[in-house]
């Protein structure tokens, strides 16, 4: 079972937080609210979220100071702002200051959904599950470079473990682990991620015939054949993200 989102919605208007926080939970996010900037600030520093929805305008601290701060904090999260004005210059500070989008309000509420759902599956992991270290440190740099994170993992047992903590949104499999027969390891995967898109791939020229035809075939997203294009296992990635 994957964890529950954590989102947080700030905006002073009251309302807006109720009506937002309303939605979300009901699509299955753990939903906090707050009414200004300092109480975002104060949120922050003491939970881990996945998404951040704030409004620019708010008195006292706005929206804009209010990034900047969550982002001196934790410099990884994801701040979405909402605003019903065109202040061209505050809007510019705040890309700057690494907002992840910026809203038009009143907001599109469905499309707000596919865009905090499409943003927490980007910030999940690859794992990628290999004997071969050399391949996994390489494959390791190369995917990070191309902007998806990744985690490795050198046996089926080290997999297990990261599957868990880590809920990876894709996992690169190599059929062939020692002494494992393949389908124990699809199995074992599947099993403890269902949720997560499994990638097979072999070195074998027949690697493919290695899978077996017994195991459902929409367990497997993709298999690709070492050895592969950087392109053609980004392009895969890309479309499980846009999924």
């Amino acid at each position: 079972m994957q964890p529950q989102r954590r989102v947080l919605v700030v905006d002073d208007d009251l309302f807006m937080v109720k009506t937002l926080t309303d939605v979300l939970r009901l699509s299955g996010w753990d939903v906090h609210g707050a009414s200004s900037g300092l109480a975002a600030i104060a949120a922050v520093a003491e939970h881990d979220f996945d998404a951040i929805v704030m409004d620019v305008k708010m008195p006292g601290i706005d929206g804009v100071s209010a990034l900047k701060a969550i982002k001196e904090q934790r410099p990884d999260a994801r701040v979405f702002l909402m605003t019903a004005y065109a202040a061209h210059e505050l809007l510019a500070e705040a890309e700057r200051a690494g907002v992840a989008r910026i809203l038009a309000k009143p907001v599109n509420v469905p499309a707000l959904l596919a865009l905090l759902t499409r943003s927490v599956a980007a910030q999940r992991p690859v794992l990628v599950v290999d004997t071969d270290a050399a391949f996994l440190l390489t494959l390791a740099d190369v995917l990070g470079l191309r902007g998806f994170p990744t985690v490795t993992a050198h046996s089926l047992d080290e997999a297990m473990r990261l599957m868990s903590s880590e809920q990876p949104r894709a996992v690169l499999l190599h059929l062939h682990l020692g002494i494992i027969p393949p389908e124990e390891a699809i199995l074992a995967v599947h099993v403890a991620g269902p949720a997560s898109s499994l990638i097979l791939y072999s070195g074998k020229p027949d690697g493919e015939e290695s899978i077996p035809s017994e195991l459902p075939r929409e367990w497997i997203h993709a298999y690709l054949q070492k050895p592969f294009a950087v392109e053609h296992i980004t392009g895969v990635l890309d479309a499980i993200s846009a999924r």
